[in-house]
């Protein structure tokens, strides 16, 4: 019999130390898929003088990579690569914000300059023979996040992770987490401001990626991964939308900076009611700009910029990060 995706779940938590483990309270979002979840024990081949064959294997350190692809409903990525977050709330309404900037909060997140790790668990249910398989990927850093919005599409997401210590196979196969939001962020309500209050007009599709640069440390006396450590922080995307005028072409011929670029997801409501998203992009280098031309047809143009510095803003009815 060969399993499906329906026998499977993925969900993740936060460790409060390095591989320690945690409960596994988040979804990352909706209609999750786990991607070449892989694990490799580096194994080395030993040879010997006076001989072809391959004599003895050593073995190198335990590292194991996978992504997750979602369609977003919540927020809680950003916590996992931002950092801590100050958090404002009232009845039904709760206000959270993360920043990439280590004084941008009152919180003072000095925390981003650290990954988060992550116990992430992985369930399979077996009927035949009846038994479960259960994964805990220990010690899991965050190492790159995208998220895409086109035209009549959900907003879609993937989440790049490696990992460095994984505990053997139990078989208590536990139950899915919920984000406690399950709303699918779409094209319908996502706006695109460059600078921030100029909305870009006729928008058909954006990519933006956050690059973690975090990378896993070993030592001395254990094939296990025992800390992390983060790198550049870089954030680059590009967008597609129709050519009005010469006014974003312009920028990279300037060769100077835009101020501000704010791209916000929402469910279109407001107060109590409202779900959203909103990324404010500080230090906007505008890198590349292109179009085509074609007969009876209309002119998008493609734009690429880096961006310095972020600070996210989300708004729903969860009352503390899962």
């Amino acid at each position: 019999m060969v399993l499906t995706g329906s026998h499977g779940y993925i969900h993740y938590g936060e460790e409060s130390s390095y591989g320690g483990g945690a409960t596994q309270t988040r979804a990352f979002g909706l209609e999750q898929k786990i991607n070449s979840l892989s694990f490799k024990n580096n194994q080395i081949p030993l040879s010997q003088l006076n001989s072809i064959e391959v004599k003895k294997f050593a073995y190198g350190k335990n590292e194991g990579t996978g992504s997750v692809d979602f369609v977003l409903s919540n927020p809680w990525m950003f916590d996992a690569i931002l950092g801590g977050n100050d958090t404002t709330s009232a009845t039904d309404d709760y206000s959270y914000t993360w920043s990439s900037d280590a004084t941008a909060l009152s919180a003072n997140n000095v925390g981003v300059k650290t990954p988060k790790s992550f116990d992430i668990e992985v369930g399979l249910d077996i009927p035949d023979p009846a038994t479960d398989e259960i994964r805990n990927l220990k010690g899991a850093i965050f190492q790159s996040f995208n998220i895409k919005s086109a035209v009549n599409e959900t907003v879609k997401c993937t989440a790049d992770f490696t990992y460095g210590i994984i505990d053997a196979f139990t078989t208590s196969l536990g139950s899915p987490s919920s984000d406690g939001i399950d709303f699918p962020y779409t094209f319908a309500h996502a706006t695109l401001e460059l600078p921030s209050g100029s909305i870009v007009a006729e928008v058909q599709d954006l990519d933006i990626t956050f690059n973690v640069n975090s990378e896993l440390l070993y030592q001395q006396g254990s094939p296990n991964a025992v800390g992390s450590f983060r790198k550049l922080f870089e954030m680059t995307g590009t967008f597609n939308a129709g050519y009005v005028d010469k006014t974003y072409l312009q920028k990279v011929l300037d060769r100077t900076e835009a101020a501000t670029l704010k791209v916000t997801f929402t469910n279109g409501l407001s107060g109590d009611e409202e779900k959203s998203i909103v990324l404010t992009f500080t230090g906007v280098g505008v890198s590349e700009h292109s179009y085509s031309i074609a007969p009876a047809e209309p002119i998008f143009q493609d734009l690429t910029f880096q961006m310095r510095s972020v600070s996210v803003t989300a708004n729903n009815s969860v009352s503390a990060i899962p």
